[in-house]
C-alpha cells in the first residue's frame, strides 16, 4: 500500500500558516510515502499582470515571499511540484519585459525557488502520482465553477484520473467506464481545495465571494487499485482515520 498527501495552493505569502502547522503535524505522524503539490505555492503579485503600473510591482518584497515560499515547501516535505499560473508569472514576467535576462541560472524556476536543496522534483508536464492517476495544475482546460467539474473534465481529456488545484474548491467525480456488468476502470476528476488565509490582503479581489474550500487530499494505492480521499478543513480543524487535527 502507498500513500501520497497532496497540498493544494499555498499561493505564499498569503497562506493560512495555521493550516500549514496543522498539516505539517499530519504528515510527520502520518508519514506518506510521497508528499506533492498542485503548484501555486507562492503567489508572486509583484510580477502578476494585474500589478503592472501600480505600486505593488515596486514594493521589493518578492524575495521575502520567495523566502516563505521556501520555508512552507520545506515544513510540508514536498517532494513533487506541479507547474501553475502562478509560477509561470516568473518566466512570462521575464520573457515579455526583459528577454535578455532569459536563460539566467539564478532566475530558472526551480533555482529561484531552491528546488534542489528541498529535495524537490518540478513537473512542466502531468506527472504520474499513481497507476492512471496524474497530478496537474487544473489550469490546462476550461475551469468549472462546480466543484469537481474542472478536474472531471481535465480527466476526460487525458484519459485517466487526475488530481489538481487552481479552483481552489474541493470535489471528487468520478467517470466509471464499464460494458455490461463488467468494470474496466473509474477515472477520477479529483481537486483538493486551498491552504490559502482568506482574509489577507492579497485575497481582497475576491471581495468576500469566493466558492473555496479550505482541505488537502490523499490518494491511496493499492495493488494497483487507487482511493483518492478529500479532506476538508471545516471549523480551523480536520478528520483522517478517526483522528482530530484542529487548532484555536
Amino acid at each position: 500500500m502507498r500513500t501520497t498527501v497532496v497540498v493544494s495552493d499555498l499561493q505564499a505569502p498569503y497562506c493560512d500558516r495555521k493550516a500549514v502547522d496543522a498539516l505539517s503535524s499530519f504528515i510527520e505522524e502520518y508519514k506518506p510515502d510521497t508528499v506533492a503539490c498542485v503548484g501555486d505555492e507562492a503567489d508572486l503579485p509583484q510580477i502578476s499582470r494585474w500589478s503592472r503600473g501600480t505600486k505593488g510591482e515596486f514594493s521589493g518584497d518578492i524575495a521575502k515571499h520567495r523566502d516563505t515560499t521556501v520555508e512552507v515547501l520545506r515544513q510540508l516535505q514536498v517532494q513533487h511540484l506541479s507547474r501553475s499560473n502562478h509560477g509561470d508569472r516568473l518566466w512570462n514576467s521575464i520573457s515579455t519585459r526583459l528577454p535578455g535576462l532569459m536563460g539566467l541560472p539564478e532566475l530558472e524556476y526551480s533555482t529561484f525557488f531552491r528546488h534542489e536543496e528541498l529535495g524537490i522534483t518540478f513537473h512542466r508536464e502531468p506527472y504520474q502520482l499513481a497507476k492512471n492517476f496524474y497530478l496537474m495544475h487544473g489550469d490546462e482546460g476550461s475551469i468549472s465553477r462546480t466543484a469537481g467539474q474542472t478536474g472531471a473534465g481535465l480527466s476526460a481529456r487525458i484519459g485517466a484520473s487526475v488530481c489538481i488545484g487552481h479552483t481552489h474548491r474541493m470535489g471528487l467525480v468520478p467517470v466509471t467506464e464499464m460494458v455490461g456488468a463488467k468494470i474496466n476502470r473509474i477515472r477520477w476528476g479529483f481537486e483538493v481545495g486551498h491552504l490559502i488565509d482568506i482574509k489577507t490582503s492579497g485575497m481582497a479581489y475576491m471581495k468576500g465571494m469566493a466558492n473555496w474550500q479550505q482541505g488537502f487530499g490523499i490518494i491511496i494505492e493499492d495493488k494497483g487499485n487507487v482511493t483518492p480521499i478529500p479532506v476538508p478543513i471545516v471549523a480551523k480543524s480536520f478528520i483522517v482515520d478517526g483522528v482530530k487535527y484542529s487548532w484555536n
